[in-house]
């Protein structure tokens, strides 16, 4: 997977003069009361001077504002703003970062948008080393993923690598081609590309919201780079199976905007594709068996660079073929949820992601 190799390195050091850089940190969540207490404690522990927070509690029906209320009654930095869902025309996610954005107020155009899940935690010196990483790669966007958490389940051997070299096949880490690679765990773009390029209003009713910001901002001139954080930025939000299987299924949903024939001819072919090499290593002749060893080998490496990068544990390499053939049951299960027209975020139409 030549793509992972595009990834670009986390600076090792936060610059010391970058802490006055004003931040604004915005976190949509809805219903992420077993979260959100530990992502805001991770961003108020930041070793950032200028940083302001909001947290979106976006229609939440748990305790998630509750939660974010006490965080903003310790610390002035932290601020939160309710909003009763998106109105029409706009997706949930989308709408409740845009509220974030619009509740911050006035900044200066020198000011970074640090976009953060509910379900993610920063190091300390996250926010640091990607300011620092930004400017080094004089950079307009950058975005990481984020690691698994302790006690990760199976969802990231097997499920985490072929997604990521899924996405890789469409959108560039680099900002080529016709996407550039984001990842909405943890996006940091500079206020004046975001400006630029309209918005979160601008991309009001898209699901894929991190793809489009990046290619949005590259389109318009700006640089956009995935850098590796993992070591820096973690998720529970893959874990346990089920879930991670869910946000997989709505994350490509999304991303291929519900098309039924594009969901169901990728998972057919993924699986066809994945399991034709162990078949005819394990069933053909001679010469058929060599050519089923070598594309089997070249998916477990593949399999494995991906899973490296991810922190996922590239033990289940030789299994690759199973593990892609998993995937494509991923895309075939979200044909199905839109056919059914049940597909929605936690359950809840036309939410989020």
């Amino acid at each position: 997977m030549d793509r992972v190799r595009r990834v670009l390195a986390l600076s090792p050091v936060a610059d010391p003069g970058g802490t006055d850089v004003p931040v604004v940190a915005v976190v949509p969540a809805r219903d992420e009361e077993a979260v959100i207490d530990a992502c805001v404690r991770g961003l108020r522990a930041q070793i950032h001077a200028n940083l302001r927070i909001v947290v979106v509690d976006d229609a939440s029906a748990d305790a998630t504002g509750e939660i974010a209320r006490r965080h903003a009654a310790e610390d002035a930095r932290v601020s939160v703003v309710r909003t009763s869902g998106p109105p029409p025309g706009w997706k949930g996610k989308v709408h409740a970062m845009h509220a974030g954005v619009v509740a911050a107020g006035d900044f200066p155009g020198s000011a970074w948008l640090l976009f953060v899940d509910a379900d993610v935690v920063l190091g300390p010196q996250a926010l640091g080393r990607l300011l620092t990483t930004a400017r080094d790669a004089r950079a307009d966007l950058v975005s990481s993923p984020a690691g698994p958490p302790a006690g990760r389940s199976l969802t990231w051997p097997v499920l985490v690598p072929p997604s990521i070299q899924m996405i890789g096949e469409n959108a560039d880490p680099q900002g080529r081609g016709r996407k550039a690679f984001a990842i909405g765990h943890c996006i940091l773009v500079h206020a004046g590309a975001y400006e630029v390029v309209g918005g979160w209003a601008a991309l009001r009713n898209l699901r894929n919201e991190d793809i489009a910001l990046a290619t949005a901002v590259r389109d318009r001139g700006g640089v956009t780079r995935l850098v590796d954080g993992l070591a820096h930025v973690t998720t529970s939000g893959m874990d346990p199976w089920t879930q991670g299987w869910t946000s997989f299924r709505k994350s490509f949903v999304a991303g291929t905007r519900g098309s039924v024939p594009v969901l169901l001819g990728g998972g057919l072919g993924q699986i066809a594709l994945s399991l034709a090499p162990p078949a005819a290593a394990l069933l053909g002749r001679r010469h058929v068996r060599l050519a089923g060893l070598a594309g089997w080998a070249l998916q477990a490496i593949a399999h494995r660079r991906a899973a490296r990068l991810m922190r996922a544990g590239s033990w289940g390499a030789p299994l690759a073929p199973v593990a892609s053939a998993l995937f494509g049951g991923v895309l075939i299960d979200g044909a199905v949820r839109v056919v059914r027209r049940t597909s929605g975020w936690k359950g809840r139409t036309d939410r989020f992601r």
